[in-house]
């Protein structure tokens, strides 16, 4: 079922308008928004902070239309997103699609390990005199301890502390045994150097299986970060929120936080604040976009436990981002033209652009991505130690930074501390990584509604962290919303009595509909 197909079948379904209040501007919010003024229904929507767009966020070094910019949120699309590409061709930006050159794609690109700084395509030989251990063992084939090591730096260059961890244990206890076991020759490139993992992955799932299950779900992960097809909007991904603010008719009132919630049999009441002064709200319809690490700090009532448990234990991430402007683009002279580098020392990734910035205004280096315990790290200093510290150890790959006036301006964002998600984005994978708990229903709990209120996000969809999830978790909310039944509602407390009810396998045979 496509979603034009979905959308009808709601319109014929419930012709009688709504009236609808969006809690969020992000872009579930917002693509909600603009499909429920399409099937005939009022919105009004409410902002907490003082700009739309939630956790896409571009940001401009200077007002010139060309100036450049640096992603501070959301930065890639995969091209297997179709709910995001729907939007953007709906909104007119297919002509800005192009392609994002992500880690390991720039051979030319540096590795920082404990202070050996190396080109990405020098980093077979140096791996296996950097690394001891397992990885010299001659009990293993050199393709194997080869393509361990370069597992090991893929998994440490992208993932927290914990998984790295996490991954050497494997290794060591099981996984080495494995990979011998396995035939990795085609996994290598033509020089025999460089591997690919996301081939391997998806064809060899047995070795997934014998992973910790955090790995195993962070390596999912780990394909999409890691494909050649991932996309960008030139210009900037914050098009996409401008296009869809146009094209809603409803006004957005920013600063105004919501404070309270409590749910009653037919309406919801929201408490929230404006121009300092409390007022409360009566609603017959709310969905609710707001992260569940900025909800649990609510006053709530009228839901259920399991609800609660859902809003209180959802595991939210914390990512830091940190963009230079720099005077010109000097990596450009180094052969590189995008992808990333791993600076290491908790700076982790260093991204390049892949689009051309006007020469006259400078460029933009993402100077450092990080999330899980390094951002944690990053995301406590101050700005300017945080930018600080950033420049002198990406300095140590880049000297050219330290010039005299090489940095014009700076801009970070510490989404953990960020008052508005208070984290990067919900995780399968957990802080433990021996945690088994199923995804599946973890997401379908955290979209179930209460009464008439409902939910959506990255944080109730198949897709954490991804535009694609929101946006999906938005047209499912939208469906229920519209297909909702104007009388007295009948109570969802057993929804997922024994892991799903009825309603929820609806909801998921939906979504598998979808993908088909």
């Amino acid at each position: 079922m496509d979603t034009k197909f979905m959308l009808e079948i709601c319109s014929l379904k419930n012709s009688s308008p709504k009236h609808i209040t969006i809690i969020g501007a992000g872009i579930a919010g917002l693509v909600a928004a603009y499909e429920l003024e399409r099937l005939g229904h009022t919105v009004d929507i409410m902002e907490a902070s003082n700009r739309v767009g939630g956790r896409v966020w571009t940001h401009r070094f200077g007002n010139e239309v060309d100036a450049p910019y640096a992603e501070l949120g959301a930065m890639r699309i995969p091209s297997e997103h179709q709910h995001t590409l729907h939007y953007v061709k709906e909104m007119g930006l297919s002509d800005k699609l192009c392609k994002f050159v992500t880690v390991f794609e720039e051979q030319n690109a540096f590795m920082n390990i404990e202070g050996n700084i190396f080109r990405m395509k020098d980093a077979p030989r140096l791996l296996q005199e950097r690394y001891q251990g397992i990885f010299t063992d001659t009990r293993y084939s050199e393709k194997t301890r080869l393509f361990a090591a370069w597992l090991k730096t893929i998994v440490d260059t992208i993932s927290p502390g914990n998984l790295r961890s996490s991954l050497e244990a494997d290794l060591h206890s099981h996984l080495m045994d494995e990979l011998e076991r396995l035939d990795l020759e085609p996994y290598f490139s033509e020089n025999g150097e460089t591997i690919d993992l996301n081939s391997f992955i998806q064809d060899n799932p047995g070795f997934r299986a014998c992973c910790s299950k955090a790995l195993d779900m962070f390596l999912s992960d780990i394909i999409v970060e890691t494909s050649h097809t991932l996309l960008q909007l030139k210009g900037g991904m914050e098009q996409i929120i401008h296009r869809l603010v146009e094209s809603i008719n409803s006004p957005i009132q920013c600063n105004q936080p919501v404070v309270a919630m409590r749910v009653r049999e037919n309406y919801t009441e929201i408490d929230y604040l404006e121009n300092g002064q409390l007022q409360t709200r009566v609603c017959d319809y709310v969905l609710n976009t707001i992260p569940f690490s900025v909800m649990r700090k609510m006053q709530l009532s009228g839901f259920d436990a399991r609800k609660l448990d859902s809003i209180h234990n959802t595991i939210y991430c914390p990512a830091t981002k940190v963009a230079f402007h720099t005077k010109e683009a000097f990596w450009q002279q180094q052969g590189i033209n995008g992808g990333a580098s791993f600076s290491g020392a908790g700076v982790r990734q260093t991204y390049y652009p892949s689009v051309k910035f006007n020469p006259n205004h400078g460029s933009v280096m993402l100077a450092s991505y990080t999330i899980g315990d390094d951002a944690d790290v990053l995301g406590n200093m101050t700005e300017q130690q945080r930018h600080d510290y950033v420049k002198d150890v990406v300095g140590k790959v880049h000297p050219e930074l330290l010039a005299e006036g090489m940095v014009s301006n700076v801009a970070s964002i510490a989404w953990g501390n960020y008052e508005w998600s208070a984290g990067g984005c919900t995780v399968h994978w957990g802080n433990d990584t021996s945690d088994e708990s199923n995804h599946t229903v973890n997401y379908l709990e955290a979209a179930r509604p209460q009464n008439n209120m409902f939910f959506a996000g990255e944080h109730c969809s198949r897709f954490p962290a991804w535009l694609q999830g929101s946006i999906e978790s938005a047209l499912e909310a939208v469906y229920d919303i519209v297909s909702h039944a104007t009388a007295k509602v009948a109570t969802h407390d057993s929804l997922l009595g024994s892991e799903y009810s009825n309603t929820t396998q609806t909801k998921q045979n939906r979504q598998l509909a979808q993908v088909a």
